[in-house]
């Protein structure tokens, strides 16, 4: 028998690509035999097959045929595809029933089926205006009522249906016990369903909605180590004091307000590569290369004054646990949002030195995520919070409920909770955390579970050029060459507020007026850079000249007190070191309640790294045990030490720091 030419074939409908069931779930009997039955005759009507071949072959009449092809297989399912072979499956609903007699409702309340459905059909314009108002949210920019359950739709579509005339004419649902409560229900739960991202804004608000649109990461797959990393900013929940020394004799304390950390954490064994400690009022670009430089190089775990056991077995960063693990590179950075904006200049370097990609909010660098976005390091934060600095009388926490009649401000400066303190606490509890069992990683720590799969790895790990490394934090200007024998002066340039040279281009009178490169390369001491001309043929290291060439410090802090100078803030006398003018301007300025400067922080920190690298022993540690232990703590209205050794300007680098005591726990 010949084949019948249709407008319709397996072609024209695609039905190569259309969705199959999963047929070895159909119970066996009536709906797999006629299941099978259908399937077969579409098959053959798509082909071509005449209603006699069809009928033979499978016991389908034609038009059957048609009606299952037109009514069933061609409508649109949830998923936004149509039902395909899906829609073969018999008694299966697939669209919702539509009445078509006259809705009468006997003695018993029997006989109202589809009467909602039919209702609004009758009237189209109702059945929108009720959508509407499922989905509505409401609006934080006004008045409005921003939640409302199944009862209030159920009491308003009454309404609407009584300024209808259906209540006087004793039409459904009004003819019904129940007043039509539970078909209204089941309608309203259909439409939230249709409409997801719109029934997670109303149902769970702004951040259902994020997560519902972000997910937790699973449509991101990482399949091997060093393949993805996070990287967040995070702000401690906690007040912390800065004791300041006392040219008279003593100590005051100020509150800092701010401390932020940086922290990168791979993604497969949730361990923390690398993290910086920022007392800056917001996060830099400077902090984050810091952060990325930390997880590049070796790292070798700090003594802690406050106990000799804070540290658990095994407790380290990869870098210091492993020689394999010092420089290892990856290939993705997902940052957030706000982090994104901050990465921008962070973006060549990553490249350059990590050969890493930056993955950033698809939007924009100002659209913040749902913190599922990002899942491993939001719930990083989370246990650091919990297990840390939460649990100490000084926290914030993470909402103002959580200070539960408290005021963080006077337990930090009642028990001189200091900063060195916090910098402590942080240390040991990143790499207690890498030491910790995880329940995801099969009851290992991050630290057991990244060596187990770099084990399983197929391909070698990458490794950045330590050169590159150690230049991470660096910064690059170009300068013009001053002085000449013109003017009588040996050649020099000017570079962040400094006047550099050296005997190599005190000698160097045929650049004068061109331009050279200078590298500042190391991130805490700006009194010495590199130099070299344009065509890379290098002038060796450049010394600045006073009121800069005493005390190290960074270009951040130099900037700092170069503004206050210009602005008539601070004088520094000839022969006179700036730095060390504006560590004492600092600390003199106790009475007013502004925080401590930002500039006057890193200061600090800088002195006592250098004071530490030198002594090898922990600063704090040496003002416990130099500090008598009888000497009083002043209380919170004088807020002074007395006992203490007078100040000295110029020996900052020999200054005693206070005896540190850390705050009551909760």
């Amino acid at each position: 028998m010949g084949r019948c030419n249709r407008v319709h074939n397996e072609e024209t409908l695609g039905t190569a690509s259309w969705k199959s069931l999963d047929e070895g779930a159909l119970p066996e009997g009536r709906v797999r035999d006629a299941y099978f039955a259908r399937k077969k005759a579409l098959t053959l009507y798509l082909r071509g097959a005449g209603e006699s071949e069809i009928r033979s072959a499978t016991g389908v009449g034609l038009s059957e045929v048609v009606r299952l092809l037109k009514t069933r297989c061609l409508l649109i399912h949830q998923d936004g595809e149509v039902w395909g072979w899906r829609a073969l499956v018999p008694w299966q609903r697939i669209s919702d029933y539509q009445r078509k007699t006259e809705i009468i409702v006997d003695k018993f309340g029997y006989g109202a089926v589809g009467a909602l459905n039919a209702t609004l059909n009758e009237h189209p314009g109702l059945r929108e205006k009720f959508r509407k108002r499922i989905l509505s949210a409401g609006t934080i920019r006004r008045i409005s009522e921003i939640k409302r359950n199944k009862y209030d739709h159920w009491r308003w579509f009454l309404d609407q249906l009584r300024q209808l005339g259906y209540e006087r004419d004793n039409k459904w649902p009004f003819n019904t016990k129940r007043l039509g409560y539970s078909s209204i229900c089941t309608h309203i739960a259909r439409v939230l369903r249709e409409e997801p991202e719109a029934a997670a804004l109303v149902t769970g608000g702004s951040e259902a909605k994020k997560k519902l649109l972000s997910g937790d990461g699973v449509d991101r797959p990482v399949q091997r180590v060093f393949e993805r990393v996070e990287m967040d900013a995070h702000k401690l929940d906690g007040r912390f004091s800065v004791l300041l020394p006392q040219p008279t004799g003593g100590y005051v304390q100020k509150i800092v307000h701010r401390l932020w950390v940086i922290v990168i954490l791979e993604v497969i064994s949730r361990c923390v590569l690398g993290y910086h400690f920022s007392m800056r009022k917001e996060v830099s670009k400077t902090d984050v290369l810091r952060a990325i430089k930390t997880a590049l190089t070796r790292w070798k775990r700090p003594p802690i004054s406050f106990g000799e056991h804070a540290y658990l077995s095994g407790a380290n960063l990869p870098s210091g646990d492993s020689e394999d693990f010092v420089g290892v590179c990856w290939d993705q950075t997902s940052v957030d949002g706000a982090l994104a904006e901050t990465c921008k200049p962070v973006i060549r370097v990553l490249a350059d030195a990590v050969g890493s990609e930056l993955i950033q909010p698809k939007n924009s660098f100002s659209a913040r995520r749902s913190k599922d976005d990002r899942p491993f390091i939001e719930t990083f934060f989370r246990t650091l919070g919990t297990r840390g600095f939460q649990k100490i009388s000084n926290t914030t926490g993470g909402k103002p409920s959580d200070k539960r009649g408290r005021n963080p401000e006077e337990i930090a400066l009642t028990s001189q909770f200091q900063i060195e303190y916090a910098r402590e606490l942080l240390t040991v509890l990143i790499a207690n955390y890498n030491a910790t069992p995880h329940s995801s990683l099969g009851s290992r720590s991050p630290l057991e579970y990244l060596r187990f799969r770099v084990r399983q790895l197929d391909q070698p790990l990458r490794y950045a050029d330590p050169t590159t490394v150690a230049d991470i934090v660096s910064f690059r200007k170009q300068c013009i060459v001053r002085g000449g024998f013109q003017q009588g002066r040996r050649p020099f340039i000017n570079f962040a507020h400094g006047r550099y040279t050296n005997d190599v281009l005190a000698q160097r009178h045929d650049l004068v007026g061109q331009k050279i490169w200078v590298i500042n390369h190391i991130e805490d001491d700006s009194r010495i850079v590199r130099a070299s001309t344009l065509g890379g043929q290098s002038l060796g290291l450049l010394r600045v000249s006073a009121p800069w060439n005493k005390l190290p410090h960074s270009l951040e802090v130099r900037t700092a007190i170069a503004s206050y100078i210009s602005q008539g803030k601070l004088q520094v006398a000839a022969g006179h070191d700036a730095v060390e003018a504006f560590v004492n301007y600092s600390e003199q300025q106790t009475d007013k309640k502004l925080p401590v400067h930002p500039a006057y922080l890193e200061a600090r920190r800088i002195l006592v790294d250098v004071a530490e690298a030198v002594t090898e022993q922990s600063m704090l540690h040496v003002a416990n045990e130099r500090l008598p232990a009888e000497v009083p703590v002043s209380n919170a209205h004088s807020r002074h030490r007395k006992g203490a050794s007078s100040h000295s300007g110029s020996s900052s680098l020999k200054r005693r720091l206070p005896a540190p005591r850390k705050a009551a726990n909760k």
